[in-house]
C-alpha cells in the first residue's frame, strides 16, 4: 500500500465487541454498572486525542467498528433492543453529523457495518428480526463500492438456529473474514475470497476444533481473532501471521478478544480485567517488539472496547458513559508538542432575570451538588429570597423567588453556601426589570479582580502537561487546580490533579508553574476544561463528595 493513499485521522473540537454479538443484543447493560477496576497495564500507553462521535440519529447507542487509511468509519446506531434496531453507517471526515452515510443491507430489519478497506468496500452483517430477547438470524454481507450488496453465509450443513453468520473484516484485495455458529453453540471462524467467491477455515492448528471467531484481517492477510484456549479454557486473543499462531493472553485478563490489525501487524481489542462487581474492560493495543499497552477512553475508563486501527494507529471504538450511553469514539496518536494559551474565567457565572419582583437565577459553575442562600444586598444589609441547589455537573437551571417590591440600587446575590457574611456572585445595581448578568466575586476583592490565564504545554515524548499559571482576585493561601473532563459550564471527574496554586498576600498567583507526569490521554481541542478551586487539596473533598470549598474560581475550557 502506498503512503499517497493514507491521510492522517485530524480531530478537532469540532468532531467533539459489538459486531461480535448477535444482531440485535447489547452489551451496555452489562456494562453501565461495571466497577472501574484499574487494568494491568505492561507498558506506559502512548497519548491519544480522543472524540466522541454518535450519529444524531440516536445519541444513546452508537458503535464504531473499523477505520481505513483513509478516515472512514464503520459502524451502526441503535441497541438492538425491541423497537430499537441496528443501523449501519459510515463516516466521512471530517466529522460532522452530514457525513454520515446510512448503509444497510436492502429489505433488513437491522444491520451492522463491521469493516471497511481504503477502496471504500464494505463488510458486515444483517439481520431479518427484531426480536424482543434478542435471538435474531444473522446472515453476513459484502458491498463493493459502486455494486449492490451481497449476503455472504459461511456453507454449513449445521447451522445454529436461528443461524448466525458475520463478515467482520475486509483487506484491500477484497479477502473477508468472520465466523459462523454451528448447531453446536461452536463459533467457526472462516476467511472469503469475494472476488474467487471462495470460503476456507481459520483455526489455531493445536487447536482446529477449539470455538474460533476471525474479526480483522490485514493487507499481508494477516488474521486477528479470539479463541477458546483449551489449555486454559480461557478467551484468549491470536494473530496468524504468515501461518503462524500466536496466542495474545492480557497479563491478568480474565478474556481477551483481538478485534482488529493493521499492516505493520497492531492488534487493538479489548481486556476483560476481575470478575463480577470488580470486572471492568480495557481496550489494548498490542505491538509484536512492544506487547500489550492499555488504551482506555477517558470519558470510559473501564468500559472501553476499540475494534478498528489504520496504518497511521488512528483508533475506533466504543464505550459506556455515566449515564449509561454506548458512545463511538476516534482517537488519532499524539506525536506533536501542543501548546494552548487560555483566558481564566470566574465562576460562578450566568444570569439572573427579574420581571414583576420575580426572580429568576441560572448559573454555573458552583460546587456540584451544592446549596446558596440567594438575597437582595443593599447599603451593606441582606434580604434572603430562599435558596438554590447546584445539579450534578454545578448547573443551576431557572431557580425562581418572589421578592417583591425590589428597592431600588440592590444587588441580587448568591452566598458562599449557607455562610451569610460571604457573596460569591453578584450582579450590578437593578434599575427595574430586565436581563442582569451575574458576575463572580472573591470575598474582600472587588467586582472583576478575579481573574487569569494559564498557557498548558503537552510533551508527547515525556507523557507530561505543563500548566503556568497567573491569576489575582483570589483568597491568600493555597488553591487546587485539576483537569477536569467535561467543561466550565457541564462539570466532569478529574482526569489530571495539579498541585496547589498558591496565592500572596495580595491575592495574585504569578507565573507559577505545575506539572502532571503520565499524561496518557489528550483532549487540549475540546473535552477538557482547567479549574482552580476555592479551596485547597485537603479540603475540598470530604468522603469523596465535594465540599462548599470545591467551588470553581476561575475556569477555562481547553
Amino acid at each position: 500500500m502506498s503512503h499517497a493513499n493514507k491521510r492522517k485521522l485530524r480531530i478537532t473540537a469540532a468532531a467533539a465487541a459489538g459486531a461480535l454479538a448477535v444482531a440485535g443484543s447489547t452489551l451496555a447493560a452489562s456494562w453501565a454498572a461495571v466497577a472501574q477496576a484499574a487494568p494491568a497495564q505492561p507498558a506506559a500507553q502512548p497519548a491519544y486525542n480522543f472524540a466522541t462521535l454518535d450519529n444524531a440519529n440516536d445519541l444513546t447507542f452508537n458503535q464504531l467498528l473499523g477505520i481505513n487509511n483513509n478516515g472512514v468509519i464503520a459502524g451502526y446506531f441503535g441497541s438492538g433492543a425491541q423497537g430499537h434496531p441496528n443501523k449501519g453507517y459510515q463516516l466521512f471526515p471530517p466529522f460532522a453529523q452530514g457525513n454520515y452515510v446510512n448503509e444497510n443491507f436492502p429489505g433488513s430489519v437491522q444491520t451492522q457495518v463491521t469493516g471497511i478497506n481504503d477502496k471504500g468496500d464494505t463488510v458486515g452483517f444483517w439481520s431479518s428480526m427484531n426480536n424482543a430477547n434478542q435471538v435474531n438470524d444473522n446472515h453476513g454481507f459484502y458491498k463493493l463500492r459502486g455494486h449492490n450488496p451481497h449476503t455472504a453465509d459461511f456453507p454449513t450443513g449445521s447451522p445454529a438456529t436461528p443461524p448466525v453468520d458475520q463478515l467482520l473484516g475486509i483487506n484491500n484485495s477484497d479477502v473477508a473474514v468472520g465466523f459462523y455458529t454451528d448447531a453446536n453453540g461452536i463459533n467457526h471462524g472462516y476467511k472469503y475470497n469475494i472476488k474467487a467467491n471462495h470460503y476456507s477455515t481459520v483455526t489455531d492448528p493445536n487447536a482446529p476444533t477449539a470455538s474460533l471467531t476471525a474479526a480483522a484481517i490485514n493487507n499481508n492477510r494477516d488474521i486477528a481473532g479470539f479463541y477458546t484456549n483449551p489449555a486454559t479454557g480461557n478467551t484468549d486473543g491470536f494473530l496468524k501471521y504468515r501461518g503462524q499462531f500466536t496466542d495474545l493472553a492480557y497479563p491478568g485478563a480474565a478474556a481477551t478478544m483481538a478485534l482488529g490489525v493493521n499492516d505493520r501487524d497492531e492488534v487493538v481489542g479489548v481486556a476483560t480485567v476481575g470478575s463480577g462487581s470488580t470486572a471492568a474492560m480495557h481496550g489494548f493495543t498490542w505491538t509484536p517488539g512492544g506487547g500489550f499497552v492499555t488504551v482506555d477512553d477517558p470519558n470510559g475508563i473501564g468500559t472501553t472496547t476499540i475494534n478498528g486501527v489504520n496504518d497511521e494507529g488512528d483508533l475506533v471504538g466504543f464505550y459506556v458513559d455515566g449515564n449509561g450511553n454506548t458512545d463511538g469514539f476516534a482517537a488519532a496518536p499524539v506525536t506533536h508538542t501542543v501548546r494552548l494559551r487560555v483566558n481564566l474565567s470566574a465562576m460562578p457565572a450566568g444570569t439572573v432575570g427579574i420581571s414583576n419582583g420575580a426572580v429568576q437565577v441560572n448559573a454555573w459553575g458552583l460546587t456540584p451538588g451544592s446549596a446558596h442562600v440567594v438575597a437582595l444586598l443593599k447599603n451593606g444589609q441582606l434580604t434572603v429570597l430562599g435558596s438554590l441547589t447546584a445539579d450534578g455537573t454545578g448547573d443551576v437551571n431557572d431557580a425562581a423567588f418572589s421578592a417583591g417590591s425590589i428597592p431600588g440600587g440592590s444587588r441580587v446575590v448568591v452566598l458562599d453556601g449557607d455562610r451569610t457574611t460571604s457573596v460569591i456572585a453578584e450582579t450590578k445595581k437593578v434599575d427595574g426589570g430586565g436581563q442582569y448578568r451575574l458576575h463572580a466575586v472573591e470575598a474582600g476583592f472587588p467586582q472583576g479582580s478575579l481573574q487569569g490565564h494559564a498557557t498548558l504545554t503537552y510533551d508527547p515524548a515525556a507523557q507530561t502537561i505543563t500548566v503556568t499559571l497567573t491569576a489575582s482576585g483570589l483568597a491568600p493561601g493555597a488553591h487546587a487546580a485539576h483537569i477536569h473532563v467535561g467543561s466550565c459550564q457541564s462539570q466532569g471527574p478529574v482526569a489530571y490533579m495539579l498541585m496547589d496554586f498558591n496565592a500572596d498576600a495580595n491575592g495574585n498567583v504569578n507565573h507559577q508553574t505545575r506539572t502532571v507526569t503520565g499524561v496518557t490521554a489528550v483532549e487540549l481541542t475540546g473535552g477538557w476544561y482547567l479549574n482552580l478551586h476555592q479551596g485547597n487539596s485537603n479540603n475540598i473533598l470530604s468522603n469523596g463528595q465535594p465540599t462548599i470549598n470545591f467551588r470553581p474560581l476561575l475556569c477555562a475550557n481547553i
